[in-house]
């Protein structure tokens, strides 16, 4: 639909320019607007253009600067809106001269109206009938990449994209380096299932996505984001025109590919930045320390406050075949998850490992632990294999913090195999583990470990009675003997008869207080020798 220029003057950053010579051509009809980019631009005009310039193809070429007008007028151009004060002082009279000579419009584009506040909003009412569009993809392709390189932004592109294909836009990020600023459009996020589609795809898709607003599935088209082969994003027109389909697909492409370089330049930010908080987590827990306010000063780009309680929690994957690893592809998620809970918390990669330091001071138990099973729940989503999360105490000073790193490796090391179960270990739930972690002379353990049940180990490799089970499930019923034998599913004489066994085994009396306490210890050494690798 093309506009006159007297209308285009109405118009987004237009309405800001003033007419410096040509009003009587005013009225010619514009059919889109352009970029002088190379002095022989006139060659390639088709007539009905809007150009903008700032003249710098053919500043100090004094012929072309008077041909210029001439050569436009007989293209058939529309106008010339010039942006002074960077490259030349003002327009050049010889310009106006010649725009009043064959009223030709001449506008002047203020300093701070930019070509892409000009050209975005007149190309969206001049796109208003699709028809355009087939006509010219490569001015649609235009528009898109003067967006970029004029750093439009996010917010720019989807409303552009919108006006061209004449569908709502949301633009989705994946990934924690690169925000998307909300729009109520009502269109829930991607499914697991949605994402996994597009990264098998890697192309345009149609999908039905959930419209919570509308309370009704809509037909999507929707492009995945890729870099490095990772879908890290999507574009998705809400509702699809089939009539229209090829055009919005190739209008999607070039969106995408313009999108994926700006994902590019944050991922690029991102990494750079995550080298920085990893080199200040080596520093906070390993390097010496002579000065606290120093390093608190290195911490507060990173929202370290040494004056905060922390407490340091480590998370540690494992892949079942090679052992524990880093998953570094998850880091996206556990930055989402981190963002939502508190965006405190500090995230960084140390020794293979990720870490974080939670803010704890204010927050009551069911609170760290709610906060902990979100964090699990997250990491267990996409993980390969099963997810453990250490938990400090907390820590108030960088010397605790340091302790407490270790802390939360000793709880992931001795929680993992002792409480396969539990993948959330509390150092303080270790109880007496922890003090056998701290033991060096590992001799005087092993020692008291054959004199309390090393014998009850060695008569059970022969005999089939299953005595360390039967004493451990013993104490674990709080030496109940009915509700052993039931747990067993044994008789209860039977039970009375592999205690008697146990007692002639070990010279250690069941009934006996501090018997029974050696028994007890001789079990906890059991289970502890079986993964420390001291003992082995």
């Amino acid at each position: 639909m093309a506009i006159t220029i007297r209308q285009a003057l109405k118009i987004g950053g237009l309405k800001q320019c003033t007419v410096a010579a040509g009003e009587g051509g005013l009225d010619r009809l514009l059919d889109y607007v352009t970029i002088m980019e190379v002095p022989d631009i006139v060659q390639w005009l088709k007539g009905k253009e809007l150009m903008l310039t700032s003249l710098y193809p053919i500043k100090g070429d004094e012929e072309a600067m008077h041909q210029l007008v001439r050569e436009l007028h007989e293209k058939g151009t529309s106008a010339l809106a010039i942006k002074p004060q960077r490259f030349i002082d003002d327009i050049p009279q010889v310009i106006l001269d010649e725009a009043e000579k064959y009223d030709f419009p001449v506008l002047r584009i203020p300093e701070h109206v930019s070509y892409l506040d000009i050209l975005s909003p007149v190309m969206n009412v001049i796109f208003d009938e699709k028809v355009v569009i087939r006509e010219d993809l490569e001015l649609a392709y235009r528009l898109l990449d003067e967006i970029k390189n004029s750093k439009g932004g996010i917010s720019q592109m989807a409303e552009t994209l919108a006006n061209l294909m004449k569908h709502e836009i949301r633009i989705d990020s994946f990934v924690p380096y690169l925000k998307i600023p909300s729009v109520d459009n009502g269109l829930q996020g991607m499914t697991s299932s949605q994402k996994e589609e597009l990264a098998i795809v890697q192309r345009p898709v149609k999908m039905l996505r959930w419209n919570e607003r509308r309370k009704v599935e809509q037909e999507c088209l929707t492009a995945p984001i890729i870099i490095e082969g990772q879908v890290v994003g999507a574009i998705t027109s809400i509702g699809v025109a089939s009539e229209f389909l090829e055009m919005d697909l190739a209008i999607l492409e070039r969106a995408n590919t313009i999108l994926s370089l700006e994902f590019m330049r944050k991922k690029a930010a991102y990494e750079l930045e995550q080298q920085y908080k990893s080199h200040f987590f080596k520093d906070l827990l390993f390097s010496k320390i002579q000065y606290e306010a120093a390093m608190h000063e290195k911490g507060i780009m990173y929202g370290f406050d040494v004056d905060k309680q922390y407490i340091f929690t480590t998370i540690e994957f494992t892949r079942r075949e090679k052992g524990m690893t880093y998953v570094s592809e998850i880091m996206n998620q556990l930055e989402r998850v981190c963002a939502r809970i508190d965006d405190d918390i500090i995230i960084g990669a140390v020794q293979n490992g990720l870490y974080l330091l939670y803010p704890s001071a204010g927050k009551k138990t069911e609170r760290i632990e709610a906060d902990m099973n979100d964090i699990l729940a997250e990491m267990q989503n996409g993980s390969a294999g099963e997810v453990y999360i250490g938990v400090s105490r907390a820590a108030s000073n960088i010397g605790e913090i340091r302790d407490g790193y270790e802390q939360a490796r000793q709880a992931v090391m001795l929680g993992r195999n002792l409480y396969q179960n539990k993948p959330i270990i509390y150092y303080e739930e270790l109880g007496f583990y922890r003090l056998l972690s701290e033991i060096d002379n590992v001799t005087e353990v092993s020692k008291f470990y054959k004199e309390s049940i090393g014998g009850l180990i060695e008569y059970d490799k022969t005999h089939d009675l299953e005595l360390v089970h039967s004493l451990t499930t013993y104490f674990d019923h709080n030496e109940s003997l009915s509700k052993t034998a039931e747990a067993l599913f044994i008789h209860i004489n039977t039970l009375k008869y592999r205690l008697q066994r146990i007692n002639m085994i070990t010279n250690l009396n069941v009934k006996n207080s501090e018997d029974k306490l050696n028994l007890h210890i001789g079990l906890k050494i059991h289970n502890f020798t079986k993964n420390d690798y001291r003992f082995r």
